[in-house]
C-alpha cells in the first residue's frame, strides 16, 4: 500500500521566510541627499531675494549721503491719500521714490496728515525725516515763512529776515542782538558779535513777532544744534575751544564744493594747516575782512591789514565769517582722516576742489585750472 506524504511531518524541510515573505528594498541614502540639497538651494535663493529686498528697502527710507538742500515750501493738495502725499514728495526730491511709503507709514501707524503749506522739508531725507515735518503740520495761514541761507554772512541773513518779516527792519534786528536781550551759551564773555551764532534752516513766525524772539529762536536752534554734535567737548575731542572750532565751520561752509565729502576733507586741511603753524590762505576770510561777501581779490586786497587776511596772519580770524549750516559743523568738530595741506577749485558747476599734500601738485593743479578758466 502506497502511503501518501504526510504535510504535516516534521521531517518537512522550514521554508525559507526571508526570501518569501520579505521584500528587500534598495538604499535611498542618495535620493535623500539631492532631496536635502535642493530644498538647502531654495531656501538659499529666497534668502538672497530677501536680502536683496531688504537693501533695495533700506535705500528707499534711508538714502545715503545725508540730506541735500532745503525745500523753501511744499503744498500738499486737499484730499491728498498718503499715496499721493508719497509722490508729491518723491517728485520734489524729498524721499527717494513712493513705492514703499504707504507700507511704512502703516507700519508706523502714521498718515492722516492735513492739506496746506509744509515747511523744513530737504531734498533726499530718510522717511522718517519726511514724516517728521508732516506730523508737524502745515504752516497757519497767516504765518510767514523765513528762510535763511547757509553761509551768508550775519549782516546778510539779518537783511534776508527783514525782506521776508513785513514791518521788521534790519536796524531793529541789528538793535536787538545789540540789546543783550538775545543770548547764547556759545557767545564769548564781553562779546555781541553774533556772527556764526544764528542757525541758518526755514523758520515760520507769526505776523507781529519782535525781532528779540525771531534771533532767539535762532541762536537756540544754533545751541541745540552744537549741544547735539557736542561741541562743548570739541577741546577733548579736537583739541579747540567750541567758539574755535565753530569758526572753523564757518570757514567750512564757505570754501567746500558741492560733494558732501568735501567739508570733512577741508576741515582736515584746515586742521593741518593751524597745526604747522603755516597760515590758512582761506580767501573767504580775507574777503570777509574786507567787508564783501564773496568776489575776486586784488593785489592790494591781498595786502590789507585785517585780522581776517588769512594770508598775511597765521591761526584762525577772530570770529566766524557766516552763519554755518549742520553739515558744516559736523565736519568741524569730526575732520576726515588725510594728509591733506593743498585744495584748489577744478571745477565750476558743481563746484569740486583737488586736495593734495604736495605744494608743487597744488601749484600745477592750480594752473590747469586756471588755464581751463575756472577761476
Amino acid at each position: 500500500m502506497t502511503s501518501r506524504p504526510n504535510q504535516g511531518s516534521g521531517n518537512q524541510a522550514p521554508r525559507d521566510r526571508s526570501s518569501d515573505d520579505y521584500v528587500l528594498l534598495p538604499n535611498d541614502s542618495g535620493r535623500g541627499r539631492r532631496n536635502l540639497r535642493k530644498v538647502a538651494g531654495v531656501l538659499l535663493g529666497l534668502g538672497l531675494v530677501l536680502a536683496l529686498v531688504l537693501v533695495w528697502g533700506t535705500s528707499k527710507i534711508t538714502p545715503s549721503g545725508g540730506q541735500g538742500a532745503a525745500i523753501d515750501r511744499l503744498t500738499i493738495a486737499k484730499g491728498s491719500s498718503t499715496s499721493q502725499i508719497a509722490t508729491t514728495l518723491a517728485d520734489q526730491g524729498v524721499i527717494s521714490g513712493p513705492s514703499v511709503f504707504g507700507y511704512y507709514v502703516r507700519l508706523k501707524g502714521g498718515g492722516g496728515w492735513k492739506a496746506g503749506d509744509y515747511i523744513g522739508f530737504r531734498k533726499n531725507s530718510s522717511y522718517d525725516q519726511a514724516i517728521e515735518v508732516l506730523d508737524k503740520g502745515p504752516v497757519p495761514v497767516r504765518a510767514n515763512v523765513v528762510r535763511v541761507t547757509e553761509g551768508k554772512r550775519l549782516v546778510d541773513a539779518l537783511s534776508q529776515i527783514s525782506e521776508q518779516m513785513p514791518g521788521v527792519t534790519v536796524t531793529q534786528l541789528q538793535a536787538a542782538l545789540g540789546s543783550g536781550e538775545v543770548t547764547s551759551s556759545y557767545l564769548p564773555a564781553g562779546s555781541k558779535n553774533f556772527e556764526g551764532l544764528l542757525f541758518p534752516d526755514t523758520y515760520e513766525f507769526a505776523e507781529g513777532t519782535p525781532p528779540e524772539k525771531i534771533l532767539q529762536t535762532m541762536a537756540t536752534k544754533m545751541e541745540d544744534v552744537l549741544d547735539e554734535l557736542d561741541y562743548k567737548k570739541s577741546e577733548s575731542s579736537i583739541g579747540r575751544s567750541p567758539y574755535e572750532t565753530l569758526t572753523i565751520a564757518s570757514l567750512i561752509e564757505k570754501e567746500a564744493g558741492a560733494p558732501p565729502e568735501e567739508k570733512g576733507k577741508i576741515s582736515r586741511v584746515i586742521e593741518n594747516r593751524l597745526d604747522a603753524g603755516e597760515p590758512l590762505g582761506i580767501d573767504a576770510s580775507v574777503l570777509y575782512g574786507l567787508g564783501r561777501g564773496s568776489g575776486g581779490l586784488t593785489k592790494k586786497d591781498l595786502a590789507a591789514e585785517t585780522p581776517y587776511n588769512s594770508r598775511k596772519v597765521k591761526g584762525l580770524p577772530p570770529t566766524p565769517i557766516c552763519l554755518p549750516g549742520r553739515l558744516a559743523l559736523a565736519a568741524a568738530i569730526d575732520p576726515a582722516d588725510g594728509p591733506w595741506k593743498y585744495y584748489v577749485l577744478t571745477q565750476k558747476s558743481p563746484p569740486a576742489h583737488f586736495f593734495t599734500d604736495d605744494y608743487d601738485e597744488f601749484v600745477n593743479a592750480k594752473n590747469k585750472a586756471r588755464a581751463k578758466g575756472v577761476f
